[in-house]
């Protein structure tokens, strides 16, 4: 008999692959935040409900099981990981453990636990006005980063370069409906990503991945594999699997990002899923590691998780589309020379543009690209994206 699980939330690839293994998948989502069409196609049922709204996603999951149970909460999301963990746990669905989930999800939560292991040593504070912000500044003696606590995707995210710009800051935190953000000191060198996999708490890395970073801390671009030397490769490795180790981690994907400073390496932040920004594509194209398949094949042992990896395939590389924003007007798409190249443009005329704050905002599309390695993948991308042209005009 066919298992059946719940997504809370889910790509089309997602609830596809779901779907193939020969699951009977239940998808709980927001009306509007789903692809209807992959929907129908790969759901047994969908259950209308804001992720954000984490009392509706409980109840909504309770009422599932009283009625017709599943045999595992997932997210693939950000947004629904807490509720996943905590239906998994109420019900004795197995699973990463919700304390674990909890310390990956709470900035602050991670950061003291990792002071209290001295583990990655970066000094933070949490901060609830100007003022607080402004004494954490000049005791850091140097620029800050405020995030908030529990969020993704590059959102509300504020280099600060002193005290002095503390009360401008802290206007626009104040200004989103913020009322408390993690400080921490302002790590400086070279920032890559660990897709990893967890099986029985053993924990793989499955890829590295260069990260390009655009205006506000938003990603333009990932190529996959990094350019780090062996020794780093190494390095990086361990203090992943000592990083999984400190929070629980048993099984599933995990994404880490690692700032490799002049101090020595500096964990940023992890998360008990895989990469966004299509990432796992670049792994899957690159390494030849399917990690969205592997996260509901393995836990429910659907299929093994193959201690050896396969032999690299190459490199793959995504970069990011944008345009100036306003009201689109005409698109423009090359239609020679994409060898090796994927276009992914999602712009349509009269599609409204909005300036880029946070990663929601590249509406554009992307392009991914491969190639024997990550420069040849990551320079077919980027001169794909030089010929693509999206125009706009202002909004009226």
């Amino acid at each position: 008999m066919a298992p059946r699980i719940a997504l809370l939330g889910g790509r089309p690839s997602v609830l596809r692959s779901a779907a193939e293994l020969g699951c009977g998948v239940v998808l709980l989502a927001r009306p509007g935040g789903y692809d209807p069409e992959a929907a129908r196609r790969w759901c047994i049922e969908v259950i209308d409900v804001d992720l954000g709204d984490q009392p509706a996603v409980l109840a909504a999951g309770r009422g599932l099981q009283a009625r017709s149970p599943v045999v595992r909460f997932f997210s693939p999301t950000e947004l629904g990981l807490v509720a996943a963990a905590r239906l998994n746990e109420d019900f004795g669905l197995g699973g990463n453990s919700l304390r674990t989930v909890t310390l990956l999800k709470d900035k602050s939560a991670m950061r003291n636990h990792l002071a209290d292991l001295g583990l990655s040593p970066v000094r933070f504070r949490v901060v609830h006005s100007a003022r607080e912000l402004t004494a954490f500044l000049t005791e850091l003696g140097g620029p800050g980063i405020v995030k908030p606590l529990d969020f993704g995707g590059s959102a509300d995210v504020h280099r600060v370069d002193g005290p002095h710009r503390a009360a401008e800051i802290w206007s626009r935190v104040e200004a989103a409906g913020r009322e408390r953000m993690l400080v921490e000191e302002f790590l400086t060198g070279y920032e890559v990503s660990v897709e990893g996999f967890s099986t029985d708490g053993l924990h793989t890395v499955v890829a590295i991945t260069d990260k390009l970073l655009g205006t506000g801390f938003v990603e333009v671009g990932h190529s996959v594999p990094a350019s780090v030397d062996e020794h780093v490769r190494a390095a990086i490795a361990e203090l992943t699997a000592r990083l999984l180790d400190a929070v629980g981690l048993v099984e599933g994907p995990s994404h880490t990002e690692i700032m490799i400073t002049a101090d020595g390496l500096r964990i940023i932040e992890s998360h008990n899923r895989a990469g966004g920004d299509n990432i796992p594509e670049l792994v899957r194209l690159a390494c030849g590691v399917d990690l969205v398949r592997a996260a509901v094949a393995v836990p429910l042992g659907l299929e093994p998780w193959e201690k050896e990896l396969p032999a690299p395939l190459g490199g793959a590389a995504i970069r990011f589309l944008s345009a100036e924003p306003g009201v689109v007007t005409d698109i423009a798409l090359p239609t020679e020379g994409l060898e090796g190249v994927t276009l992914g443009v999602k712009a349509r005329p009269g599609m409204v543009i909005p300036p880029v704050t946070w990663s929601a905002d590249r509406v554009c599309g992307d392009v991914i690209a491969v190639g024997r390695d990550a420069v040849e993948a990551a320079a077919r991308a980027e001169a794909a994206v030089a010929r693509i042209r999206i125009r706009t005009s202002p909004v009226a």
